[in-house]
């Protein structure tokens, strides 16, 4: 496990096709669909395998992970650096500076555990792992600005609004914006 806490376990997706059953069965359901890739972009299990597959062999820079409540599965997560994307990607999220700032992105899959504060939790511990073990400095993320829901939850584990990005994500046919929120790393104080 990549991390363990608060009945939430984090796990790397592994090149399996029960991970990617898994994948499939959450990216073919209309409701995760109305949140994530567009419920006229579903993913059956060949085109989880195509997408997925080479970002789960090292081939991309996310790092794709399932995560866990209770030891059921329940959904997906996928983090990365913002200095490992190619320039052009860098810059949609419209950073000066992108040394050790990280980005995640992720749903949970399993519609029954929405609205339980299971995704406060699993970001909160997500953000605590990229500040303590990655030594991330920031941590970003990009909802579209009408998923109130997930921008709530992100408020509550301490993100902020930092700017609007216009027309930044396709979804349904139409460019939405987004909110880049960020959260930044506290710097401890040492008193000598």
């Amino acid at each position: 496990m990549l991390l363990e806490k608060d009945e939430i376990s984090i796990r790397l997706m592994q090149d399996d096709i029960h991970d990617y059953q898994l994948m499939a069965k959450w990216l073919t359901d209309d409701k995760v669909l109305k949140y994530y890739e567009g419920r006229d972009n579903p993913f059956p299990l060949d085109r989880i395998i195509e997408s997925y597959q080479p970002i789960v062999r090292g081939n991309d820079p996310a790092i794709p992970c399932l995560f866990y409540y209770k030891n059921t599965p329940i959904g997906y997560l996928q983090y990365y650096s913002l200095n490992d994307l190619p320039e052009s990607d860098r810059q949609m999220y419209c950073l000066e500076e992108t040394d050790n700032v990280y980005a995640m992105d992720l749903f949970i899959g399993e519609t029954q555990y929405w609205n339980q504060g299971i995704g406060t939790k699993l970001i909160s511990a997500v953000v605590n792992y990229l500040f303590e073990q990655l030594q991330a400095v920031k941590v970003v993320i990009d909802p579209q600005v009408w998923n109130t829901r997930a921008i709530r939850c992100y408020e509550k584990c301490g993100f902020a609004k930092i700017k609007l990005l216009r027309e930044h994500e396709l979804h349904e046919g139409k460019y939405w914006n987004c909110w880049l929120m960020a959260i930044e790393r506290k710097k401890s104080v040492h008193l000598y």
